[in-house]
């Protein structure tokens, strides 16, 4: 596949967030050389993480304001995450970060996201932050919703959509592929971070996909990684643990549709959907 191919049709949409003059808030960023894979180009992974630095900088230091003003001891969960990558993103080249409010709710709210080179929409997020205390979600302050409110996108705005609740039985997958955690993993809410567990969920599709091919040096080609995710935080995930990522692959028009959940023993901690490029690849493990 060239630099110019086109990206798979499958996947979330996320419709309304490719115009650059909708959003309220930008960061200007270059990429890393560890941001990229074999193929020269920013992986979907590290495009979790580019995400994750555009919510942290938009709103968490308001977080903590609140917090250390006398607001409680919060802490803001992401709960679900959907990213797709519309062209590649190399090095050389520099990028923008843009970021607004797409819905408030009483204990959450979601964010949008769009990467720009110039004009030219390359790729789009959306997540669900949740902000809870120890007792569980708590009501977002009104202080908090006047800030997000600042940063509102006028645009519409689904959510991301809730797997079956079947997809949390541990038996429907004819597959697993076992993660044991790292202390890296691990971020300042003391639990295993998002950006980690949507790298397991490449890692079980690549060994998936390996396997496959028979094992090639250096893993199954860069163009076969899903190029857009959707992912549940369920549960929060803890080390140091072990755990499956159990995996189902079917076949869509374009492409594959990777169905993955990740489980602690029987207890489903995370669901994921994967959507990629089939290439020479035959799936035979469908969802049960």
């Amino acid at each position: 596949m060239t630099h110019d191919a086109p990206v798979l049709a499958a996947g979330p949409t996320l419709t309304g967030l490719t115009d650059p003059g909708a959003f309220p808030s930008a960061r200007p960023l270059t990429p890393r050389y560890a941001d990229l894979g074999g193929d020269g180009r920013v992986t979907t992974v590290s495009l979790g993480r580019w995400f994750e630095e555009a919510r942290v900088h938009a709103a968490l230091p308001r977080f903590r304001r609140r917090a250390e003003d006398g607001g409680g001891a919060f802490r803001i969960l992401l709960a679900a995450q959907r990213i797709r990558v519309l062209a590649p993103i190399t090095l050389g080249t520099e990028y923008r970060v843009a970021t607004g409010a797409r819905r408030v709710g009483r204990s959450s709210f979601s964010y949008g996201h769009a990467v720009f080179a110039g004009d030219r929409c390359v790729a789009v997020a959306d997540s669900v932050t949740v902000l809870a205390t120890g007792s569980g979600p708590s009501e977002l302050p009104d202080a908090l919703r006047a800030d997000l409110a600042a940063l509102a996108l006028d645009e519409p705005a689904d959510g991301p959509p809730r797997p079956e609740s079947t997809r949390r039985e541990r038996a429907r997958y004819p597959l697993a592929h076992r993660i044991t955690t790292r202390i890296g993993d691990v971020d300042t809410n003391r639990h295993v971070n998002n950006v980690a567990v949507l790298s397991w969920y490449a890692d079980a599709v690549a060994a998936w996909q390996a396997a496959r091919l028979g094992d090639p040096d250096g893993g199954p080609p860069e163009e076969l990684a899903p190029s857009a995710w959707e992912v549940q935080y369920v549960d929060e995930v803890a080390h140091p643990r072990t755990y499956d990522v159990a995996l189902a692959v079917d076949p869509v028009p374009d492409g594959l549709h990777y169905r993955a959940g990740l489980f602690a023993g029987e207890r489903c901690v995370g669901l994921a959907d994967g959507f990629g490029a089939a290439g020479p690849l035959e799936p035979t493990d469908g969802l049960r």
